[in-house]
Formats: C-alpha cells, sequence, structure tokens
C-alpha cells in the first residue's frame, strides 16, 4: 500500500486555457514557486514533509525523453479523469508502419494530421476555465499532491506530472480533479497507479453526475459512429462553436484510437478495422487493463489481466462503462544526470 506523498506549491495562470490558450480540461502547466519548500516529500502520514530535489537535472524515460521540470514549469496530468478531447493529433506512424509505405501514402498520411477535438471538449474546458476565473484573479495559488512511494512512480511516460490540483475559492479547498467528474465534465478514468480509496472517491463523485445526467453523462455513448473529420481543434476565442458543441461522446481514451486508426485508414496505410485495429494496439501491443472491482478486490499484482478490445464489439458497440476499467501505466524511469535510474527521494 501506498505510504508517501509528494505535494509541489505553484500557481497555474487561467490564460492557459481555451479559449486564450490551448490547456484543455485535464492537463495543464503549474509555475512553480521559486523556493527551497517548493516541492516536498514525506514517507508516511506520520513524518513531516522534506524539501527534494532528485527531480533537479533528471529526465523522464518513457514513450518520450524530457526534463520534468522546464524553464520553472510542470505539466500536470489530472490523476482519475479524462475529459473529452480538445485538440488531439493522431500518432506519428511507427518504423514498422512506414515501412514499404510509398511517398505518396505518407504524403497521405500527413494531410490528415490535424488536431481534431470530440465534442463537449470545448465546453468543459469553458467551463472549469470560468469556475476558476470566479476567485478574481488571473493566475490562482495552488498544491499538487500524488501519493508514491518512490520518485520514478511520479511521471507519466509522457513526462507529466500525475496527480491532483487544489486551489481555494472562497475561503475553501478545492480539489479541481473532482470538481470536474462531480460536475460532470470529465469521465473517471483509472490506471494501475491509483489507490483503492483514490478509485472509490471518483466512483462516487461520477454516480452522482451520473445520476443528474450532468455534463458528458446527458451524451455519453454506447456505440462508437463514424469519425468526424470535420471536427478540428477550435480557434483561439472562437466562442461561436459553442451552441453547436454538444451530442454524443466515447471514453476519451476510445476516441484516440479510434482517431489514430481513422487517420491511418483513410490514409490507407492500413486496412485493418478499428476492432482488429483495438486488438493489435499501439506498436502491436494492445492496451492492458482490469476489470475495475477485480482490481479493487485483487490488487494489480493478483487481478486477471485483460485487454481494451475485449470490452468493444465489432468495433461499434461499446461494453464498459467509463469507471468500469483500470488501465496499466505504461512505464517510465527517472533518470539522473549520471545516466542512473533515480530510485529513492
Amino acid at each position: 500500500m501506498v505510504a508517501g506523498l509528494l505535494q509541489m506549491h505553484g500557481s497555474i495562470a487561467l490564460k492557459q486555457f481555451w479559449p486564450t490558450g490551448r490547456s484543455d480540461a485535464d492537463t495543464t502547466k503549474m509555475v512553480l514557486t521559486v523556493s527551497s519548500g517548493a516541492i516536498e516529500f514525506r514517507k508516511n502520514s506520520s513524518a513531516s514533509f522534506q524539501p527534494t530535489h532528485v527531480f533537479d537535472q533528471a529526465v523522464v524515460k518513457g514513450k518520450t525523453r524530457k526534463a520534468p521540470i522546464k524553464n520553472g514549469q510542470v505539466t500536470i496530468r489530472l490523476q482519475g479523469i479524462d475529459a473529452t478531447e480538445l485538440h488531439y493529433q493522431p500518432s506519428p506512424l511507427s518504423p514498422a508502419e512506414k515501412k514499404g509505405l510509398s511517398a505518396a501514402k505518407l504524403n497521405a498520411y500527413h494531410s490528415v494530421t490535424h488536431s481534431y477535438r470530440q465534442l463537449l471538449g470545448a465546453t468543459a474546458t469553458k467551463a472549469l476555465r470560468d469556475f476558476l476565473a470566479t476567485a478574481g484573479h488571473d493566475t490562482l495559488n495552488c498544491r499538487v499532491f500524488t501519493q508514491v512511494d518512490k520518485p520514478d512512480e511520479v511521471f507519466d511516460t509522457y513526462g507529466r506530472l500525475v496527480g491532483d490540483i487544489e486551489v481555494t475559492m472562497s475561503g475553501k479547498l478545492v480539489n479541481i480533479n473532482q470538481w470536474l467528474v462531480e460536475q460532470g465534465w470529465a469521465f473517471p478514468t483509472f490506471y494501475s497507479s491509483m489507490t483503492n480509496d483514490e478509485i472509490n472517491t471518483f466512483i462516487g463523485l461520477a454516480k452522482t453526475a451520473r445520476a443528474k445526467k450532468s455534463g458528458v453523462w446527458k451524451f455519453l455513448s454506447k456505440t462508437i459512429g463514424s469519425f468526424n473529420f470535420g471536427l478540428l481543434e477550435p480557434k483561439a476565442n472562437d466562442l461561436s462553436i459553442l451552441p453547436s458543441d454538444k451530442g454524443p461522446v466515447i471514453l476519451p481514451k476510445l476516441y484516440r484510437r479510434q482517431t489514430n486508426w481513422a487517420a491511418r485508414s483513410k490514409a490507407k496505410v492500413t486496412s485493418q478495422t478499428f476492432q482488429s485495429f483495438l486488438a493489435k494496439g499501439s506498436g502491436g501491443k494492445p492496451d492492458a487493463c482490469f476489470v475495475t472491482a477485480d482490481f479493487l478486490a485483487n490488487g494489480v499484482h493478483s487481478a486477471t489481466h485483460r485487454t481494451f478490445d475485449e470490452f468493444v464489439v465489432a468495433g461499434k458497440t461499446i461494453k464498459f462503462e467509463p469507471d468500469g476499467l483500470v488501465f496499466s501505466e505504461a512505464p517510465s524511469a527517472l533518470i539522473g544526470s549520471d545516466g542512473k535510474p533515480i530510485k529513492q527521494f
């Protein structure tokens, strides 16, 4: 059981969120407070927080290789949630996919690699920005925290810190992750790095939002429709799209897989059906997951491993609820300036 807690003190600027910026509802950037105590760790609830500098000069090695903190900024992936996509670009072709492709097909793929969006992506982001703006400041002080025991558990495979963001609104602490799910602006989406308590908290918040058919729950679809190539990232300050920014949505993680397949299919890079593409997975490795109830009862080491495609039928019918699966967290490593893995705080 995870006992440690890492916290960072800093601030978030509202201008980064659409419509003035490109940040969406579940990814943000925090500007770290420049002080010796900006990043702190405690090994358990009985211990006191101590400043840590393990991330100085380090890099996160995963699907990318990047510094976890750059120019005083750290990108936060809000844990336990997934908001509908505001701008998702099809993933680059792998070396195996490129092999043997003609220049014409490579160009065809390049021509469809735009930033696409889901319905409600702009609406959800605007709702979060408007809520935070009620504090009356352009920049809000915040605390980011994540339950971890080791430094290499902090950042995901893309170098984003996976955690919760807490701000003060009208004298009360507000957990932004939980607010988004409670208001129906994000789906609960779980990964194997989360604790049972964290998962159960989001299940409870989502139950309330679902019962009220708030936000995304009113439009959750059980079928996967045709991909809409005309639904692109909204331009800055283009509020005219908001009245029409509603309609059927699927879990964003599934949408991202559909986007990758649809672009490849349109460019004739693949002849696979979406079901086959989902079964094969990104880079030939399918998305691993667990049934949430099994994960909660038996833990990551004993729960039965499943694959994402098992819960989709014929590339069309969705056989899972957003909070019904726990996805395996892709591996990453924290590497020090000496080239060696950093294993301890």
